[in-house]
């Protein structure tokens, strides 16, 4: 079984390539480079392809090596899934090398196909084996070079890959979180043979790596069990958005990563009771860090947005507040290597020692949500100033994400109308924040001598001021309707 973690290099200089190469993790030292080339078969209709099967040859130095790869699952880029490799005289296709039983039932219905070449890889490697502490063995290469498909179409290759030799999977993570702190690297979950399918036009462009289908959550399994794997499944996603923020960089994608990271809290928060030791504390304390420092980028964009809105329907001029606010949020970097560092050493935790509980899912649930329940009542009949208004908000935010989450144990009109109320009350309240929000950032704008400046952010203050007010009434109405609608756990 293949267990890799693969990592893609975001910044392509000479400078970036010298710095990830001799970094002391990695151990590659003075290693020189392997040159590979590799060719990858099919039929002509894709046949191996659609049995979730890969097939090439690759040289590598004086050798050639034919793999063969099985499905498997690749998430948060961990690849997983069963691979052979067996050393051949040449290049050309031959399903027959392969003689190991599971690998021979597999290929046998294909062995009569007529196989091509659909694309190849050409790139330098260097490889090293990293020791690590806990007697885990991993074998690190870094690529680079390049895909080419039929018709001279061409893509880079430019990334790190952790295979674990020995070990547990828990190390490539922990391993990967160290280099994504320190480097410009991502997780992937796009293998090199997807890549150049993509490439050639052999699958459509909008097919993705591999996805596992997380199993149903069921109301009688074990509670600690059922979060593990419901964190490590909202840890997956979080990685996924940071790629996908990282690719097009965003307002939305951006507002996207963090929904999800503010989803992932919410579950830590929910289940911190079945974490006896505070294993995942200090990990929970690093994604809070990031996201809080990602707050005030977050502001400066919501702000441009009301702005564009605003100054459109009035006729008043957009470029100058606009791009000051912009500039404000630029000024925030995403961080996105911090970001994704924490997320994978709290995936390894889960995977080193999942969380513990004496009782099943269903039990665990609905005995902390009445908890939550009771609290968030209290909050909001106390909510009378603008920092409880705002600690109420967040409240709401928790429940919400975390009875999503849990969504399997009821059935889905039981929980319809809750959900609703705590998305329309979500949204009011943020309207509500929004108003706060602007005087903290625009105060002082609204009185400095940059009269265009003053005016549009006076002009902006005073448009959400006015719709704070109307927002609270409406909050007051929709929280009466939270207070009587039916909980699903009733």
């Amino acid at each position: 079984m293949e267990q890799e973690l693969k990592l893609q290099i975001l910044d392509p200089s000479p400078a970036a390539w010298t710095k990830i190469s001799q970094h002391p993790l990695l151990a590659l030292g003075t290693t020189s480079p392997l040159q590979l080339h590799a060719f990858y078969y099919d039929s002509r209709d894709g046949a191996l392809q659609r049995a979730r099967l890969a097939y090439r040859v690759r040289r590598e130095e004086k050798e050639w090596v034919a793999t063969l790869k099985a499905e498997g699952q690749s998430t948060g880029g961990l690849h997983q899934r069963p691979e052979w490799n067996v050393t051949v005289f040449s290049s050309e296709a031959d399903l027959r090398v392969f003689t190991d039983p599971d690998a021979v039932a597999l290929l046998t219905p294909f062995l009569g196909l007529v196989l091509q070449v659909i694309l190849e890889t050409r790139f330098e490697r260097l490889e090293s084996r990293v020791d690590r502490v806990d007697g885990s063995q991993i074998l690190v290469a870094l690529d680079r070079g390049e895909i080419v498909a039929n018709g001279g179409l061409r893509e880079p290759i430019l990334e790190v890959e952790l295979e674990l030799a020995a070990g547990e999977a828990a190390a490539v993570l922990e391993m990967g979180a160290e280099l994504c702190l320190d480097l410009p690297l991502l997780p992937d979950g796009e293998s090199k043979m997807l890549r150049g399918l993509r490439l050639a036009g052999l699958i459509p462009a909008e097919v993705g790596a591999m996805r596992y289908q997380t199993p149903p959550l069921r109301r009688h399994e074990n509670a600690g069990k059922a979060f593990s794997r419901l964190l490590i499944q909202q840890s997956q996603q979080a990685i996924s958005e940071a790629r996908r923020h990282s690719a097009d960089n965003s307002t939305k994608t951006l507002h996207q990563l963090r929904k999800t990271v503010r989803s992932l809290r919410a579950l830590l928060r929910f289940c911190r009771a079945l974490d006896a030791d505070s294993h995942l504390a200090s990990t929970a304390q690093e994604l809070a860090d990031w996201f809080h420092q990602q707050n005030i980028r977050r502001d400066h964009e919501v702000l441009a947005m009301y702005w564009e809105a605003l100054a459109t329907a009035t006729g008043s001029e957009v470029i100058p507040l606009h791009s000051w606010l912009i500039e404000q949020a630029e000024a925030t970097p995403a961080h996105l290597g911090q970001c994704v560092a924490a997320i994978l050493k709290l995936w390894a935790r889960l995977l080193r020692a999942a969380l513990y509980s004496d009782q099943d899912l269903q039990h665990y649930a609905e005995m902390h949500l009445r908890r939550q329940d009771r609290q968030l009542m209290a909050a909001g009949a106390a909510a009378k100033t603008a920092t409880s208004f705002h600690a109420l908000r967040i409240r709401i935010k928790n429940w919400r994400y975390v009875i999503i989450a849990l969504g399997d144990i009821w059935p889905s009109k039981d929980s319809k109308t809750l959900l609703k109320l705590l998305s329309s009350l979500q949204e009011i309240s943020g309207a509500v924040h929004d108003a706060d929000m602007a005087r903290q950032h625009l105060a002082g704008l609204a009185t400095s001598r940059k009269h265009g400046l003053a005016f549009s952010a006076g002009m902006l203050m005073g448009y959400l001021h006015a719709r704070e007010n109307r927002q609270r009434k409406k909050f007051s109405r929709y929280w009466e309707r939270l207070e009587n609608a039916p909980r699903p756990w009733g």
